[in-house]
Formats: structure tokens, sequence, C-alpha cells
């Protein structure tokens, strides 16, 4: 009798093999190790919260302690001009479905909860 195991082991070894010489493998291999592994980490700069709103409607954003005064001053500028387009708060985005939005526990209510002990 003969076994039918190592063939298919050869054969899926075999499938390997050719997907290494697959142009479209490597070319997404390059990617993956462009996009994750090669890329620099992120700064440490320290940031500063600028409120952009009032005290009872207030909209923060938070700039490099690093930049310029000029620079500062030029990106809050901008952002002021296009405020709109931010949105601050849930009611600033209508149309948004509140299930993407709400946090939601998995559990059943008709459960009743039980304290476990602590250690």
């Amino acid at each position: 009798m003969t076994s039918t195991s190592h063939l298919e082991d050869e054969s899926e070894e075999e499938e390997l093999i050719q997907s290494n010489t697959d142009p479209w493998i490597k070319h997404l291999s390059t990617l993956w190790d462009t996009r994750f592994e090669q890329r620099e980490p992120p700064t440490d700069d320290k940031v500063v919260q600028i409120n952009l709103g009032n005290e009872t409607n207030p909209k923060p954003i938070f700039v490099s302690e690093s930049l310029s005064p000029s620079e500062k001053k030029d990106l809050v500028s901008l952002v002021r001009e296009y405020i709109d387009v931010f949105a601050w708060t849930y009611e600033d985005m209508p149309g948004l479905d509140p299930q993407v939005a709400m946090h939601r526990l998995n559990i059943n209510p008709d459960v009743r909860p039980v304290k476990q002990q602590q250690r």
C-alpha cells in the first residue's frame, strides 16, 4: 500500500516554493517590510493643548512644543479656518449610525451578576 500523505506534503511544499517566486508575493512582501518593519518610531515630542472653542464648548487641539511660535500661529490659524471639518462631539457627526459609536457590553440581562472572590 502506498501512503498519499507523503505526496501531499511534497505538493504543499512545491506550492509554497512557487509562491515565493511569484512576483506579486514578492511585491506584497516588500510592501509589508516597508510599511511595518522599516518605519521610524513615533516621536516623543511634548505637546501643548490649545482650546479653539470656549469654556462651555471646548475644542482642544494638541500642538508640538518644538514648533516655532510662527509655525504654531500658522497651524492654529489653519485649523480655525477649517474648524467646521472636525467633529468635536457625537452631535457634530449627523448621519453616523449609533451602533458604530456606542459602547455595548455583551451580557445577558436576565442573568444575575456574581461578585468574584478577591485574592
